[in-house]
């Protein structure tokens, strides 16, 4: 929760960056994007060394340090290379974390127990992703030095966490346990699917990920100065809040859609997240901030429920001696995804603010309505 925190705690700020530093709106997306690098890499080689270590502290305690360090760099900087350095060792450290402290989690759980290691960590990933915004929305409302209060406060959360792992070793007790499959996985990993077919859904679920995870991160990115230029909402805390909001919803949507087939939530999410997307639509069009706000919330709910379909689908179709590979070719797809915002602020600089929302809004749209009629061809049978 403390990377993801972390993470998310710049959202209301970047405006004021961008002001600060007089940066064009492709230079403040890079900045986000910055986190988005360092998370990959930490992933790509983050994943190997948490199944190598026996006591995981050996890498939560670096990670920690990295995303403490990342904070100090951004609550001190003044130019665009210490906002840069910062993003990135927030994104290495969050990115390990994320590994290192899914595999500790589940040492610490029961054979019997090990789903509820992974809910753990949803509701850790999402209250990180809700607080942060907040964090920094209530600072920048209160004039408490939002540009610095809120990375010290990260700075204290990632010293007591780390103090803590210090004091409780976690140490792997026992081998893995056999992957214990959810029951809305049971149907379609009792079927064995042709090889092309397998591809192709894979390549559906990645896309899919990649397209809900830009809209997320082009709100994180882009949502304040764009709400202030398109929207007149010169509170930026506003918009962060409403990160928050997209936040809550997704993590709702991905706890209720666990009771439902993978391919069900997978279907109604996109049907959903594209409704979504075109209240922001209409929004824009009509200069209603209050219809934004609900098109926030319906696209959030649509965001989970699509996500935990397209994860869902996934494991099921993997082959077992593939599935971590494929696991992880999907979430580096969705971490790709989050260059979104890069595009969106080129068009910004080049072409206006409203020509780069409805780029993305209309898009995104037209993406999630491909996604349900290939996913009734691909998958005829509910699973």
């Amino acid at each position: 929760m403390t990377g993801v925190m972390g993470s998310s705690v710049p959202t209301p700020l970047y405006p004021l960056y961008q002001a600060q530093l007089h940066l064009p709106s492709f230079t403040t997306t890079a900045i986000f994007f910055a986190y988005v690098v360092g998370v990959l890499s930490a992933l790509l080689v983050g994943g190997r060394l948490a199944d190598r270590v026996a006591d995981r502290r050996r890498l939560l305690l670096p990670a920690l340090a990295m995303v403490a360090t990342g904070a100090i760099l951004l609550a001190l900087a003044h130019n665009l290379g210490m906002l840069l350095a910062g993003r990135l060792l927030a994104g290495l450290g969050t990115g390990t974390l994320t590994g290192a402290a899914n595999a500790a989690l589940l040492d610490l759980e029961p054979p019997q127990h090990k789903q509820r290691a992974a809910l753990f960590g949803t509701a850790a990933f999402t209250l990180g992703s809700i607080l942060g915004p907040i964090l920094s929305g209530v600072a920048l409302q209160a004039g408490l030095y939002p540009t610095v209060l809120p990375f010290l406060v990260i700075v204290s959360i990632a010293l007591a966490v780390g103090h803590g792992l210090w004091r409780l070793p976690l140490r792997r007790t026992a081998p893995p346990a056999p992957a214990q499959h959810s029951p809305q996985a049971v149907h379609a990993s009792a079927r064995a699917l042709p090889a092309r077919r397998v591809t192709q859904l894979m390549l559906l679920c990645c896309i899919t990920l990649s397209i809900v995870w830009g809209v997320g991160s082009s709100l994180m990115a882009m949502g304040p100065s764009l709400g202030e230029k398109l929207l007149g909402i010169h509170d930026y805390a506003l918009s962060g809040y409403a990160s928050s909001l997209l936040a809550a919803c997704a993590g709702t949507a991905q706890f209720l859609s666990q009771r439902t087939s993978s391919t069900s939530a997978f279907r109604y999410g996109n049907v959903v997240f594209a409704s979504g997307l075109a209240c922001a639509v209409a929004s824009l069009l009509a200069t209603q901030a209050w219809l934004m706000g609900l098109a926030v919330l319906v696209t959030g709910l649509g965001f989970g429920a699509a996500f935990i379909g397209a994860a869902g689908i996934v494991n099921q179709i993997a082959p077992p001696q593939r599935r971590g590979l494929m696991v992880s070719l999907f979430y580096i797809a969705g971490y790709i995804g989050n260059a979104w915002p890069m595009l969106l602020g080129f068009i910004t600089d080049h072409a206006g603010p409203m020509t780069a929302a409805m780029t993305l809004l209309l898009t995104a749209i037209a993406a999630s309505a491909g996604f349900v009629i290939l996913s009734r061809r691909l998958l005829p049978v509910r699973s």
